[in-house]
């Protein structure tokens, strides 16, 4: 074989290679995790994108590689939910959040949170009451990290009301207390316990 043959197949080699390499699959390049997904979630709930966190949430899920994280994306879309007034959706998310393995206990806090917000808002008062409840009794401070208005005084307040809602005047007089104690004791009767409660929702 002269020269000139074997450098024709030399090339001619380097050819098939280089075909065959850039034929094979490109491992992807910048993929997202499932972690940038629950952060671009969190962070299109607090810029008011609701529809897009919620898109963010599900991808979470979906790749999702721990029981935290998934229980934390479904957290995130249940209050996306709500806050799209979209209330069915958000219980049964945080219904659904509540039952998954390895939820830790701030975003069970935060469930528990919103649950209770959207069962008030369905007039479900014994729900809402025993969530609320249930958050104040864990976390006497509680706040919302991803909507600092959501804290332990919105919670006692909506506990008020849905005592109050559920004709349970006594309990809600209580809540009144301890929401605003420089005007303890409360009234027990409705027409006088009421005007409390809306002057206190003003306030917030």
């Amino acid at each position: 074989m002269n020269s000139s043959v074997k450098y024709c197949y030399v090339v001619a080699l380097m050819l098939v290679i280089g075909c065959s390499t850039d034929s094979g699959p490109t491992p992807p390049t910048d993929e997202k995790r499932d972690s940038d997904y629950l952060q671009q979630g969190w962070k299109d709930f607090k810029e008011g994108r609701y529809d897009a966190a919620i898109l963010n949430f599900n991808e979470a899920f979906n790749k999702g590689t721990s029981g935290s994280l998934r229980a934390e994306a479904i957290c995130g879309r249940g209050w996306s939910n709500a806050y799209k007034r979209e209330l069915s959706k958000a219980r049964s998310d945080f219904a659904f959040a509540l039952g998954t393995t390895g939820i830790t206990t701030d975003v069970q806090l935060d469930v528990r949170a919103g649950g209770a917000i959207v069962a008030h808002a369905l007039n479900d008062f014994v729900e809402a009451i025993s969530l609320a409840q249930s958050v104040l009794t864990q976390r006497p401070t509680y706040t919302f990290v991803h909507d600092s208005k959501v804290t332990a005084r919105r919670l006692r307040l909506l506990l008020a009301q849905s005592y109050y809602a559920d004709g349970q005047f006594t309990q809600a007089a209580s809540q009144m207390d301890l929401f605003d104690p420089s005007q303890a004791p409360h009234p027990t009767e409705p027409a006088l316990l009421l005007p409390k409660i809306l002057a206190a929702l003003q306030s917030l």
